[in-house]
């Protein structure tokens, strides 16, 4: 990679690596508390299950488990997450970003981002309204897709303020 590409898309780079690296930093401490609960150190383990608490239902028959403890999410936050990294890092790739940066926010990224959530509110309402139970299977695809669709939107967002902010310093 040329010094002068850098240049151009710094702000973006290093904006989205940290962050980027933020939520690989969460999926960390969701993969570590079970770890923790299982060698004894539960203060840090409730800490991070009420952490993650926050924002999801942990609930048992909901969530996957390593060494019998359940993790710090359910496996549609999982998904979620992870999927949000893995989609987030092809961002780092230019063309992608070059690509991305021509198609208009209304006409291409949004609807593609509630294209890839649809599945998991269809998902999630179903299960709301009627007796059905979803998958762990499906809600870690539909989680997936959702974390797809955040990534491309977030991306989308960052790359047009990237490219205010580096006009600006000119």
């Amino acid at each position: 990679m040329s010094h002068e590409v850098f240049k151009e898309d710094r702000i973006f780079i290093i904006s989205w690596g940290v962050f980027l690296g933020l939520m690989a930093f969460l999926v960390m401490g969701i993969l570590i508390a079970p770890l923790l609960k299982t060698l004894g150190v539960s203060g840090i383990a409730r800490l991070l299950y009420g952490f993650y608490h926050l924002g999801c239902h942990q609930l048992d028959e909901r969530s996957w488990f390593i060494c019998s403890v359940k993790l710090g999410v359910c496996i549609r936050c999982f998904a979620t997450y992870i999927f949000l990294i893995i989609a987030g890092a092809a961002f780092f790739i230019r063309p992608i970003r070059e690509w991305i940066q021509r198609r208009w926010f209304l006409r291409l990224v949004l609807p593609l981002s509630l294209g890839l959530f649809f599945p998991l509110l269809v998902d999630g309402l179903f299960q709301l309204i009627t007796p059905w139970e979803s998958t762990n299977l499906l809600r870690f695809i539909t989680g997936g897709l959702a974390g797809a669709g955040t990534a491309f939107v977030l991306a989308y967002l960052l790359i047009r303020f990237a490219k205010r902010v580096e006009a600006s310093l000119r």
